[in-house]
């Protein structure tokens, strides 16, 4: 489905507009009864700062220099799209679970971390481990609650203490999601790129890819909402991948060998249908999980049809470079060396984000993440027809 340029225009004014009303941790977008809580997989189309608090490793600008002007530990020039559905909702951004400092969880915590797939499902940090670790999460939480508090107080025990999760805990302050917060809360999954990206580069056929690895990742996609549906969510909002044969990345590793794959917009026909299938199957998996996980919703949002869009009518939402990375090296098409990648010695970057849909070859601009973060607000792409804020509402 599309949506007018001019309606769709008109929603990313409405996404840019609300980044300026960016509230407290506890307020919530008009309409909502209760506090938001969203809980958030996925890799680093999703990693607020998961993967750099994990790893230790620090990303310089220009990341970063777009919106928060200074490192965050997102991969692109500004925010995320997850970044844009927090804004939405009038809320604090998610913080990643990794951040042992500074640190704010009373929305809800970001599990994503850059580089991760589905498979191996016990690699950190797989899909599968994500879940373990808001499992954890909630576990810890519920355990200082009964306790009476989520912080430590070093005056109610004399001498050491061996083990904390047995000493005593102050009084004064709660933890910052409780049980109904939990029950209530979003839980979004956005993962599956780095899967099939490394299927395709490793040498498999398509068919294999089709039929043997996809099914293989849905599998683990299914059984992280399974899990989390027994230990008391309900509330699902599931991304599909985005087409993989737009990115630079990809087309920069196929343009001596393979221009005859090309479609009349640029992107990598082979690729663009495996992402298609993914998603045809990822979408058939939420409405069997409708169907027999009784009282869950699960929103599932066709993200290809959003990106490959504005790849496709690029001029119509302002974007002059839909196929080229900003930050790279090797200019024109692509700007995109595997040798030279973004923040590498030698890198070149553009003046002007805005212009550009790819950041690095691999993820999205921030200007091109406010067109998605838009469109999905829609809600016209996601099956079923219903707004992003939708649990904060009921």
């Amino acid at each position: 489905m599309a949506a007018s340029t001019g309606a769709l225009a008109a929603a990313v004014s409405a996404v840019l507009a609300v980044t300026v009303l960016l509230a407290s941790p506890v307020a919530a977008e008009e309409g909502c009864t209760r506090r938001p809580v969203v809980f958030a997989f996925g890799d680093s189309n999703t990693d607020t700062g998961g993967t750099a608090a994990a790893l230790g490793s620090y990303l310089p600008l220009p990341e970063g220099r777009t919106h928060f002007r200074r490192s965050t530990g997102r991969l692109c020039d500004g925010r995320l799209v997850i970044d844009y559905l927090c804004e939405s909702l009038n809320m604090s951004y998610l913080s990643p679970y990794m951040e042992a400092l500074g640190s704010d969880f009373s929305n809800g915590a970001n599990f994503a971390i850059a580089g991760s797939g589905t498979l191996p499902r016990d690699r950190p940090f797989a899909l599968h481990v994500q879940v373990q670790q808001f499992v954890h999460f909630k576990q810890r939480s519920l355990q200082l609650i009964s306790q009476g508090s989520s912080v430590f107080s070093s005056t109610t025990q004399k001498g050491c203490v061996s083990d904390r999760s047995n000493a005593s805990w102050s009084a004064g302050e709660k933890a910052p999601v409780d049980a109904e917060g939990f029950r209530n809360a979003l839980y979004l999954i956005d993962i599956g790129q780095n899967d099939l990206s490394a299927a395709f580069s490793s040498g498999l056929t398509y068919d294999h890819v089709v039929h043997h690895r996809i099914p293989d990742m849905l599998s683990e996609i299914q059984d992280a909402i399974v899990t989390l549906f027994y230990d008391g969510a309900k509330n699902f909002w599931v991304h599909g991948t985005g087409p993989l044969g737009c990115l630079p990345q990809k087309l920069a590793e196929a343009m001596n060998y393979d221009d005859g794959d090309l479609d009349d917009s640029g992107c990598l026909r082979t690729l663009n249908n495996a992402s298609h299938e993914f998603n045809d199957q990822l979408c058939s998996v939420c409405h069997k999980l409708t169907s027999q996980l009784k009282g869950a919703t699960i929103v599932y949002t066709d993200i290809l049809s959003i990106k490959y869009d504005f790849v496709a009518n690029h001029s119509g939402y302002g974007f002059e470079e839909p196929l080229m990375a900003c930050c790279g090296y090797g200019g024109p098409p692509y700007n995109y060396n595997v040798n030279v990648s973004c923040l590498d010695p030698g890198y070149r970057v553009c003046e002007d984000g805005g212009k550009f849909v790819s950041w690095d070859g691999v993820h999205y601009t921030d200007a091109a993440n406010a067109v998605v973060a838009a469109k999905i607000l829609s809600a016209e792409f996601s099956t079923p027809n219903v707004p992003f804020g939708y649990f904060c509402k009921t």
